[in-house]
């Protein structure tokens, strides 16, 4: 997340800078913790079954699992894709149709894990935890909000236009 992104858009977009982001992450961070649940001493856990995975994207949308065993397999998958997704644009594996086309994929992604995030958020140890997940939630979406910037707005820059014979006009 904001591997590549954030980079660009600093650099090159007058957007905004990289002390603007800092005071609104933390001021976001602290307005996440005031507001973040305190964690329920006796929590309890739906038991996980290997051989039924729609119980668990069920139960993760309900919030049934504790705090990291939502947050975590879909941070390290989401951000694998994108960073998979932007190499293979790069080295003109996929077209940058198709690049946006697996961001409009991993939105319906991006929603489960948002509204599982929020709602596991009791089932955490610390109120800690709990900001810095809700806070990763807005980065995901911002990181996003960042992708279509790019998309629109600076993709000479991101794409690799030269190499890119059949979806060129993309770059204008």
């Amino acid at each position: 997340m904001f591997i590549n992104t954030l980079a660009l858009i600093i650099a090159q977009g007058s957007l905004i800078g990289l002390v603007e982001l800092c005071i609104v992450a933390v001021c976001l961070y602290a307005v996440l913790y005031i507001s973040a649940p305190f964690p329920e001493q006796d929590a309890t856990e739906t038991p996980l079954s290997t051989d039924e995975p729609y119980q668990y994207l069920l139960a993760g949308w309900l919030g049934e699992f504790q705090l990291w065993r939502i947050f975590w397999p879909f941070f390290v998958v989401l951000n694998g894709a994108l960073y998979g997704a932007d190499y293979w644009v790069w080295t003109g594996g996929i077209s940058v149709s198709s690049w946006w086309n697996i961001h409009f994929i991993l939105a319906a992604p991006v929603l489960w894990w948002a509204v599982g995030i929020w709602r596991s958020s009791p089932k955490s140890s610390s109120r800690l935890w709990v900001a810095m997940s809700r806070l990763a939630v807005f980065g995901v979406l911002s990181e996003f909000v960042m992708r279509l910037y790019i998309y629109f707005k600076l993709p000479r820059q991101f794409f690799n236009c030269e190499e890119l014979m059949l979806d060129y006009f993309s770059c204008f």
